[in-house]
């Protein structure tokens, strides 16, 4: 644990001096504007990058996703996020410009799950006691077992969907 703590570190530091370096290389080449509008551009990213990690941990603890098949639906979650977030943004966009009381509720929804990562104990719940797992057990027939690192699983002859696809 120690030394992936101590790559983690390491890889990290080489990422922000590398952009640090980007960041001085486009104020001597460019001019001092472009240097800062890359710094904020850095800044929100490496933002959204923390708020994203906290969504990654909150999804995983609820579908108690075991370690061993974290990696594959994170890498799949990514694909999907960046084709979604270029949808989500243009919806998002439009909906705040036409409803400004958009943001309150975003914001709101934000505050509470936060405040419920908090405020919970550390009772292990049974993955098919929670209500996403309910409901798609209903509207579905999804599993309440995971099958390995499977998104798909067979159970009486049917493909079911499996925990790690309702995470993903």
């Amino acid at each position: 644990m120690q030394d992936e703590f101590k790559a983690a570190a390491r890889k990290t530091a080489i990422s922000v001096a590398a952009a640090a370096c980007f960041g001085l290389a486009l104020n001597y080449t460019k001019s001092s504007t472009a240097a800062l509008e890359f710094a904020s551009g850095y800044l929100v990213e490496q933002s959204l990058s923390v708020d994203n990690l906290f969504v990654f941990i909150m999804l995983f603890e609820y579908f108690r996703v075991p370690p061993a098949f974290q990696q594959r639906v994170l890498s799949w979650g990514i694909v999907g996020a960046i084709l979604m977030r270029g949808v989500m943004i243009v919806a998002g966009v439009a909906a705040v410009k036409r409803f400004r009381w958009t943001s309150l509720l975003f914001a709101g929804i934000l505050l509470l799950s936060s405040v419920k990562l908090l405020m919970e104990g550390d009772e292990d719940e049974d993955v098919g006691d929670n209500l996403v797992m309910r409901l798609s057990r209903k509207l579905v027939g999804a599993t309440t077992e995971y099958d390995g690192d499977r998104f798909f699983t067979v159970v009486d002859g049917a493909k079911r969907a499996t925990p790690l696809l309702l995470c993903l």
